[in-house]
Order: C-alpha cells, then sequence, then structure tokens
C-alpha cells in the first residue's frame, strides 16, 4: 500500500520582495489588504514599507507603490475586513495614484498602529525648534540635551549620546529615549520623534550612517524669519557663530548666553526679533567678540572650562 505524505513535497512559492533603491531602507514589512474604492473588494496583499515607498506585491508583481512624499493624509475607521471589524487606514495622496482626482486608498494589516505611527512619521510629521522647545519642557536636563544635539546634526551614534550627557553606560541613554523623550513626543507630536536604524543614507551628505538614532519627520519651514545663513562651528577653545542678519546695527542687537544656550534679540523698532541657538558646548559670556560686516554677525565665544 502506498503511504501519501502528511505534506506537499512540492517547495513553497518564495515571497516576491520588490528591489530596494540603494539610498533606501526597509521599515515594515506583512501582510495585509488594500482597495483603492471604499466599496470595492480587498486585494490581499505582501506590504514593505521603506524609507521613500509604500509597497504591495501580489505573485511576482508590484500592484501597489505610493511614493512617501505624496502622502498628505492618514485616517482611520473601523470596517470589516473578513468577517471581523477592524481598523481601517485611509491614505489620502496627491496627485491621484490610480488616476483619480481623490487619490485614496485604503489599508488594513495586522499591528495597525506600527504601521499607522511609521507611516505618520516617515510623511506627515514636520519638525521645528517650536516642537523640540515643547516636548523638553516634559523631559529633564539630560533628555533635553539629547533631543538638541539630534535636531541639529540629525542622527548620532549611542556613544556620542552618552559622552553629550556624561553616562555611565549606554543603557542610561536608552532609558531617557525610551521613557521619557519617545513618551513626551507621543503626547505633543502624536508620535515618537526618535528612531535607531541600523542604516540609514545622510540625504546632505550621501552618506551611510550605521547604527545610529535620528530625529524623524521633515523640518518644517518657519515662515515667521526669512531664509539666511547660519553656521556654528566648533573652533577648539570658542564656538564662532555667524548669523546674516539685515536692517539692523550692531547697537540694535543683545546677547544672552545660559550654559550652550545663545539668545539673540533684535530690539529696533519694526524689526524685532528674537532667535535661540543651542551651541555644541558650554561657553561663557566673558570676553566674547561681537562683530557686524556687510549684514553678517559674527558671535565669538570662549568655552566654559570643565
Amino acid at each position: 500500500m502506498r503511504i501519501k505524505p502528511r505534506f506537499s513535497a512540492m517547495p513553497a512559492p518564495k515571497l516576491f520582495r520588490p528591489k530596494l533603491k540603494d539610498d533606501e531602507m526597509l521599515v515594515l514589512e506583512g501582510q495585509g489588504g488594500f482597495k483603492f474604492h471604499e466599496r470595492s473588494g480587498w486585494k490581499v496583499t505582501l506590504f514593505s514599507l521603506t524609507s521613500q515607498r509604500l509597497i504591495g506585491c501580489q505573485l511576482q508583481k508590484i500592484t501597489l507603490e505610493i511614493p512617501i512624499q505624496s502622502i498628505i493624509g492618514i485616517t482611520s475607521a473601523m470596517q470589516v475586513y473578513v468577517m471581523r471589524r477592524r481598523e481601517i487606514l485611509r491614505i489620502a495622496c496627491s496627485p491621484g495614484i490610480h488616476g483619480d482626482k481623490a487619490g485614496h486608498v485604503w489599508f488594513v494589516i495586522n499591528d495597525v498602529a506600527s504601521w499607522k505611527n511609521a507611516l505618520y512619521r516617515l510623511a506627515l510629521l514636520k519638525v521645528d525648534e517650536p516642537l523640540i522647545e515643547t516636548i523638553g519642557q516634559d523631559v529633564g536636563a539630560d533628555s533635553r540635551d539629547i533631543l538638541w544635539y539630534l535636531w541639529h546634526h540629525r542622527h548620532g551614534a549611542i556613544n556620542e549620546l552618552a559622552r553629550l550627557i556624561q553616562a555611565e553606560n549606554h543603557r542610561d541613554v536608552l532609558m531617557l529615549i525610551q521613557d521619557e523623550i519617545n513618551p513626551a513626543a507621543e503626547k505633543r507630536a502624536g508620535c515618537s520623534i526618535l528612531s535607531f536604524e541600523r542604516s540609514r543614507i545622510d540625504p546632505e551628505t550621501g552618506e551611510s550612517i550605521g547604527y545610529a538614532w535620528w530625529m524623524m519627520g521633515t523640518p518644517a519651514a518657519d515662515s515667521s524669519r526669512p531664509d539666511r545663513l547660519l553656521d556654528i562651528v566648533d573652533e577648539g577653545d570658542f564656538i564662532q557663530v555667524i548669523l546674516e542678519v539685515k536692517q539692523v546695527e550692531k547697537s540694535d542687537l543683545n546677547l544672552q548666553v545660559s550654559r550652550n544656550q545663545l539668545v539673540i534679540t533684535s530690539e529696533k523698532t519694526g524689526h524685532q526679533w528674537t532667535e535661540t541657538f543651542r551651541l555644541p558646548a558650554e561657553v561663557i559670556y566673558d570676553h566674547h567678540e561681537l562683530h557686524l560686516r556687510n549684514q553678517f554677525l559674527e558671535i565669538r565665544l570662549s568655552k566654559a572650562k570643565a
């Protein structure tokens, strides 16, 4: 008598995964469903969320591809999916990704909270100095230093952050990020703001950065401040700040220094403003130098001695 094998000898088909670009990083992967119209049927799909695209694959081809920069809104609602109610994401894109004016995709997947958070951080989160200051109000001094360091540098290795706050070990830094900074960001911004990446391309330098913490989101344009040149340089024993200022004189400006924070205020009538800068080291106001030439303000501040 011939005995049939309990399992098929036919090898399982390999899942088709899209090829990533050189500067593209995989963020999440999972199986779910999507549809282009609310009343149409669901298409079961393997999804990949990368730093640049939301991609859906069926069999051996890509059936859905949404550039991250085209996502303009994410909402959620409870709908029936496979005989039970699930949280469904509605992703709005511009322009329409499948030819219509609405540009909507309905999207469902396991662990929808993680996907919603990641999509929001990649596509919609806008980060500016007021947001960093607001988050900083809810955390301790060491967490604030980490926040401002990553705001200025965009990324930092764990050993850099440990040296910054003089932590005894890396675990102290991780606890601050996990228990203070990201919970405060979720309260103020709706999602975590710092993310650990094994490998990511720095868009400004093109350099591949490995095993580092990154400030998430897109820097928000500040319409209240005109575009101007700013350069902060660590020159060893002192910090040099070069700032483009317009329609003010040296006598109109007032400087204040507190540890690694520099505040510049213009008191000129009609051109009153205040800007706050985080410096890469603590400085002192004594023996500072200030020059204004051709609309460029040069400030030289001595570093505080350890």
